[in-house]
């Protein structure tokens, strides 16, 4: 596990729920933190940094948990020492450098996957089924939004709001890269250009001397004070290949929104809708009939959404769930790996992970220049 923060803390949680799974090693910048998550999860060995990490002998994988700036330089000395890599997003901060890890992975020959847990709800699955089959007809608009309120306050503070630390990007990188993927997961199409319009709600915000935890308590406003040029909001045109439209709002000023995702999606015959913070229904909505709520039950479900699901019907599963089901679908990948065999087709790709790069690239590019902006032809990976 390279990484000491909440990221990697979920996912220790995930793992701790995965037969035939050890994690030996940790590593973060602060020794001590390291140490201590060592001594609480009963993990072997701790060390200052992932340089020393990738040392450590017997690895089979490496969960990439770090901040942003790092994804790219602790994925590539992993892919080069041959280990299979599971990364949190973005891939990298920028597409050069994905397109970098893009190559690499393809030479490893090893499981390479990105952190896009939401395509692992149940109702995600079922829905993206339902559309594959034909349920509904062609979808003609793809529409919704993420937003959160954890950076609402001028003296909220955290390592995105660097630069240097999270990149060019923040709201559109951190949770709209999320929506876009979904949106692309569960329609099958891929969005070829984009037009925005962000905003930056707090120009400048109180840096306290040590930094805070994601969704942490706000500082106390004694910090120095920082000039802030990433996004706090934003709303996003879509141009789909098919030649569909899509639209979302992204947010992490939304006062009382914690973790409010949601998507639309209207086609031919009828629309569906899910909200990641009620994730066990989905809606059906139709035009000369009853509108239909669809509640995760495995015993009603498509073959690969009943396998997502881990409880019995009417027994609620969560965020935490759906990234179990994220790793243990990658190791499920491992072990096809080794038998020569293919893997789980849900799991994100690095390839899919660069072409997400690509269009948050788009996104700020057509803020920028406030024109309508095409995502480079190198990215057009399918979904």
């Amino acid at each position: 596990m390279a990484g000491t923060g909440f990221s990697a803390t979920v996912h220790l949680d995930a793992l701790r729920r995965l037969p035939g799974v050890e994690v030996v090693a940790i590593a973060g910048s602060d020794i001590e933190r390291a140490r201590a998550i060592a001594d609480q999860e009963r993990i072997p060995h701790a060390y200052a940094g992932h340089a020393e990490l990738l040392d450590h002998d017997g690895l089979d994988a490496i969960h990439n948990c770090t901040v942003n700036r790092l994804h790219h330089e602790v994925s590539l000395a992993a892919l080069e020492r041959g280990l299979h890599v599971l990364s949190e997003k973005p891939l990298a901060i920028d597409r050069a450098r994905s397109a970098e890890l893009v190559a690499a992975a393809d030479r490893a020959g090893v499981v390479a996957a990105v952190c896009f847990n939401y395509r692992h709800y149940p109702m995600v699955a079922e829905l993206r089924a339902r559309l594959a089959r034909d349920d509904y007809g062609r979808p003609h608009f793809v529409h919704g939004s993420y937003l959160q309120d954890w950076l609402l306050e001028p003296t909220d503070w955290n390592w995105r709001l660097d630069p240097a630390e999270g990149g060019s990007s923040r709201a559109v990188a951190d949770i709209g890269s999320h929506w876009m993927d979904l949106a692309q997961h569960v329609t099958g199409e891929r969005i070829v250009e984009v037009f925005a319009d962000l905003r930056t709600l707090h120009e400048t915000r109180r840096r306290p001397a040590q930094g805070t935890a994601t969704f942490g308590p706000s500082g106390n406003g004694n910090g120095t004070v920082t000039a802030v040029d990433t996004e706090d909001y934003g709303t996003v045109l879509l141009r789909f290949a098919s030649g569909a439209r899509g639209s979302f709002q992204v947010s992490q000023t939304s006062a009382g929104r914690k973790n409010a995702l949601s998507l639309d999606v209207d086609a031919e015959r009828a629309a569906v809708a899910w909200r990641q913070e009620d994730p066990n229904r989905a809606w059906i909505g139709r035009r000369g009939d009853l509108n239909l709520e669809l509640v995760r039950d495995p015993g009603h479900l498509d073959g690969n959404a009943a396998r997502l699901t881990r409880l019995p019907a009417g027994h609620p599963e969560g965020w935490l769930d759906a990234l179990g089901a994220l790793v243990g679908q990658f190791y499920v990948g491992v072990r096809a790996h080794e038998q020569q065999e293919p893997g789980p087709a849900d799991l994100a790709t690095f390839e899919q992970g660069h072409a997400l790069v690509c269009l948050v690239d788009a996104i700020v590019d057509s803020h920028r220049d406030q024109r309508w902006v095409g995502v480079p032809s190198g990215s057009g990976i399918p979904v």
